[in-house]
């Protein structure tokens, strides 16, 4: 069995050393203030417009990124900010050994379309599958408009079998749990890969609120059409299960930020 480079740790997200070290030296409100700093020096290139709508700023935004190929709205939220600042302007849905290039990517927990986005510009001939079940879907649909049939929104939850699911609404995401009536759609792998015009998938990125561990638990030879994966884990069960499962597929896994990215060996990297 291939081993993985991920240290499961106590099923808690594992940090950057230096990270950890400068954690353990300052108070968590002081550590976050610099983490807020810090993202503010890395979007002055933004313009001054963008920082002091960033800072003050109400209701709803629309901005022309450096990173995107097209203007992009959001929320002058809380939850919004803190995806603009992480994705848009931190890159941090691209770090990892992702591929030089791509045709088919799925973006699993799509959100307000930020992460997508940012795929469709990397990659220029690439159509993105983006799965948002939950009220943010409407804005994930406006934000990808411009990018015409490139961006392919089903307003659907991933799961590992068809079912009845409620939505719960996350902070940056949305939560899906069994109900006795559904209230959400549903795809599951054989679906997803019925639209790929290949048969597989270059990149699947997966932030799916804990569902993750449901989809993982079925039948995984889906595993043996991706290319390239990276997910973000919730709790313990999945820091457990699923790295296990990716290494064995034949992954080599690392860790970058909060995401597990899980690339075949032989794989070209971007970095």
């Amino acid at each position: 069995m291939p081993r993985s480079r991920l240290e499961l740790g106590d099923g808690h997200a594992p940090t950057h050393p230096m990270k950890r070290f400068v954690r353990a030296l300052l108070p968590m409100r002081l550590y976050r203030r610099l983490a807020r700093l810090y993202a503010y020096a890395l979007a002055w290139r933004e313009g001054p417009a963008f920082l002091w709508t960033m800072a003050r700023g109400r209701g709803e935004w629309t901005h022309r990124f450096r990173a995107l190929e097209h203007p992009f709205t959001f929320r002058l939220t809380a939850e919004d900010r803190n995806v603009v600042f992480g994705n848009l302007i931190k890159g941090e849905v691209l770090a990892g050994p992702l591929p030089a290039d791509a045709r088919f990517i799925v973006d699993a927990g799509g959100y307000i379309g930020d992460s997508a986005a940012l795929f469709l510009s990397r990659y220029p001939r690439a159509h993105c599958l983006v799965l948002e079940p939950g009220h943010a879907h409407t804005w994930a649909a406006r934000n990808l408009a411009p990018y015409g049939e490139r961006a392919i929104l089903r307003q659907a939850a991933l799961m590992g079998s068809a079912g009845a699911f409620r939505v719960a609404e996350a902070e940056t995401g949305t939560q899906v749990t069994p109900a006795t009536v559904g209230e959400v759609a549903v795809m599951t792998m054989p679906e997803v890969l019925r639209l790929s015009p290949t048969g597989r998938i270059d990149l699947f990125k997966i932030d799916i609120e804990g569902a993750e561990v449901d989809l993982f638990r079925g039948p995984c030879d889906w595993l043996g059409a991706v290319d390239c994966l990276t997910i973000e884990l919730h709790g313990e069960v999945a820091y457990a299960e699923i790295p296990p499962k990716l290494a064995a597929a034949g992954f080599a896994l690392s860790r970058h930020g909060s995401l597990t990215v899980a690339v075949r060996p032989s794989q070209t990297s971007l970095r």
